[in-house]
């Protein structure tokens, strides 16, 4: 029996091998950046000479699926209008010149 690493370096002068590499690099590089797991998948589809006979052509197809990175909450503060902000639209601010007003003042 032949094993299917020679098929994988024999296909297209090594192509299936040569992606089916790569791909796995990316795919573990991703895992890496989001602690989350993948997938590899490497089919190949075999059909038959018509008429019968030795023959078979082969399709080869390889395909990564890649963990997404979540992204992190945010933090925002909505005004009456219901608009979203990054700073709080009630709070002065600290470091303008009202804000330094108000603290010499204190």
């Amino acid at each position: 029996m032949r094993l299917i690493t020679d098929i994988l370096r024999e296909y297209r002068n090594g192509r299936a091998a040569d992606v089916a590499s790569r791909k796995m690099a990316e795919l573990v590089q991703a895992v890496d950046e989001t602690g989350k797991s993948g997938t590899l998948t490497i089919t190949f589809k075999v059909k038959p000479e018509k008429g019968g006979g030795s023959q078979k052509t082969i399709a080869c197809d390889v395909k990564a699926k890649m963990p997404e990175s979540d992204l992190p909450e945010a933090v925002f503060f909505s005004d009456e209008k219901g608009d979203l902000h990054r700073s709080d639209p009630t709070q002065r601010e600290m470091f303008t010149e009202a804000g330094r007003g108000a603290a010499a003042r204190d």
